[in-house]
């Protein structure tokens, strides 16, 4: 298979080739999986397999000899990963990889999960990766959650969602906009533990939502679309009302697949309690379309 192409992955390569500490650079994420979604945007998931990666943590002035850095992140020194935007908008995600890790994969002949979603040499001095399996190319898919972690989701949720109506009548928009993101944050957990329970085939739910049109299913990514809401009363509380409505039915949904008990037992009357703030809110319930 050839790989999607980089515009930094030439200069990375001969970076590693001219450093002995580097053993070999391993490209992962899209542009190894050749599942046709790289596109003009797609980052470069590079793993440095080293000796010895605190040279690279501790100054970063290797990154400049690749291009020019717009900036980089983390600040942290300690932290074995450096994500950085070049000039032009191409990032790259770099990952130390101390080698004897690679030796352990080989030894049990097991994949990382990074591994088995794909992986593509692009450099390999001593002809470690010649010895490792190669990849599937599948996404593993993840256990079901237990019945604590549904829980804690379900209850995150709530306990949000009473703030974000209170906060609406108060008309603190930007408490409203903090609080939803957590209530949102619990929502796509819900979707993805949803998408895996009740499909009939194995499903890549991906991360923080990315294609959450093909693996959503069609009703939930409708109700989905009308959940993000302005700087106005009226339409955040029909996007609140919306998105409660939505987590309601998912979690029962979830729950009843998993053959788990729905864990929050004042649920309907948290629902009740933000009907009852939205209709006396005169102002902006009057003429709000349901």
């Amino acid at each position: 298979m050839i790989m999607a192409t980089h515009p930094l992955l030439p200069a990375i390569i001969d970076w590693g080739r001219g450093d002995n500490a580097i053993r070999a650079v391993v490209i992962t994420g899209s542009l190894a999986r050749g599942d046709g979604s790289v596109d003009a945007f797609s980052d470069l998931d590079a793993q440095i397999i080293t000796t010895n990666a605190a040279p690279y943590c501790d100054d970063d002035s290797w990154l400049d000899a690749l291009g020019e850095v717009w900036i980089r992140f983390p600040l942290d020194r300690s932290a074995p990963y450096r994500l950085v935007w070049f000039a032009g908008g191409s990032k790259v995600d770099f990952q130390f990889i101390h080698i004897d890790r690679i030796r352990a994969m080989i030894a049990s002949d097991r994949l990382s999960d990074e591994y088995l979603r794909g992986y593509h040499v692009a450099l390999d001095k001593d002809g470690l990766y010649q010895q490792l399996s190669l990849s599937p190319r599948a996404f593993p898919q993840p256990p079901a959650p237990s019945p604590e972690q549904v829980a804690a989701c379900l209850n995150e949720f709530w306990f949000e969602a009473i703030h974000v109506a209170q906060f609406i009548r108060r008309r603190e928009f930007w408490v409203v906009k903090f609080r939803d993101w957590t209530m949102k944050t619990m929502l796509l957990r819900a979707l993805e533990w949803h998408a895996h329970a009740t499909a009939n085939a194995p499903t890549n739910t991906w991360l923080l939502g990315k294609r959450i049109h093909e693996w959503a299913r069609w009703d939930d990514y409708a109700a989905i679309s009308r959940i993000w809401a302005g700087w106005d009363a009226r339409q955040l509380w029909r996007a609140l009302r919306i998105q409660v409505d939505l987590f309601a039915r998912l979690s029962d949904e979830l729950c009843a697949a998993l053959d788990y008990a729905q864990p929050i037992a004042a649920r309907e009357a948290i629902r009740a309690y933000i009907h009852a703030l939205y209709a006396d809110d005169s102002e902006a319930a009057h003429g709000c379309p349901e």
